[in-house]
């Protein structure tokens, strides 16, 4: 995490040193799901809808292009809703996983004017340093003359750790992918922005195995120092 920091503050100081530079905060929600497969079976979870917040610089390189890296705490992970019938018995499991990560994501973005502000639109890497997790489950089984249930809820450990014996899951601690963005931003420095985050790097311990992160976000932010707006 201190080294995802430091390339931040770095690499923003490096490219902004000869050009126009503002800073700013930023918040919103990550709709987040995972890509999963075991064995030959592949399956996307449902959407779980996390916390974004973080900060950014915009350091303008000219002819309309800039550099907008940014540093967000964002919530990761999905939901997982499986129901199965055989025999008159029905048993359903409902899984809930929350993921923290540090996400730095050096966009380099397009600028163009449009009423009293511009768009945006951007593309960079993505690289995320997971904090922690939790995952939540229930399970149950009717039918048949049953009606059982259980639930409980456990650790998610970025340790890396294979076969691990005890009651936490475990994934690996950096996540890496591609970051694409689309925005609004008005000349006082307030803007509005929408991205999708597509997770390449597969966290599983397990070699027969993957997990991928993925999401869609929405923020709203505030850039200091100056106006954001794209010259004409």
């Amino acid at each position: 995490m201190k080294k995802l920091i430091l390339f931040f503050a770095v690499t923003t100081l490096a490219i902004g040193a000869n050009a126009q530079t503002t800073f700013g905060i930023q918040a919103g929600a990550n709709f987040a799901s995972v890509k999963s497969k075991d064995g030959g079976t592949t399956t996307t979870s449902d959407t779980k809808v996390g916390l974004i917040v973080g900060f950014l610089a915009n350091v303008d390189l000219g002819n309309q292009v800039s550099f907008r890296p940014e540093l967000n705490f964002i919530q990761k992970g999905g939901k997982q809703n499986e129901t199965m019938t055989s025999n008159g018995i029905t048993s359903k499991d409902d899984i809930d996983i929350v993921l923290s990560y540090i996400q730095l994501s050096p966009n380099f973005v397009y600028n163009f004017s449009a009423g009293t502000g511009g768009f945006f639109l951007g593309v960079g890497p993505e690289l995320s340093f997971g904090l922690g997790g939790k995952a939540k489950f229930t399970s149950t089984v009717t039918g048949g003359g049953l009606n059982e249930s259980e639930s409980g809820k456990y650790d998610v450990k970025f340790d890396g750790k294979k076969d691990a014996v005890d009651n936490n899951a475990h994934l690996k601690s950096f996540d890496y992918g591609a970051n694409f963005l689309a925005g609004y931003k008005l000349e006082n420095g307030a803007f509005i922005s929408a991205g999708y985050t597509l997770g390449l790097a597969n966290i599983s311990p397990d070699d027969n195995s993957s997990f991928k992160n993925r999401g869609f976000h929405v923020k709203v932010g505030y850039a200091f120092g100056g106006s954001v707006k794209s010259k004409k």
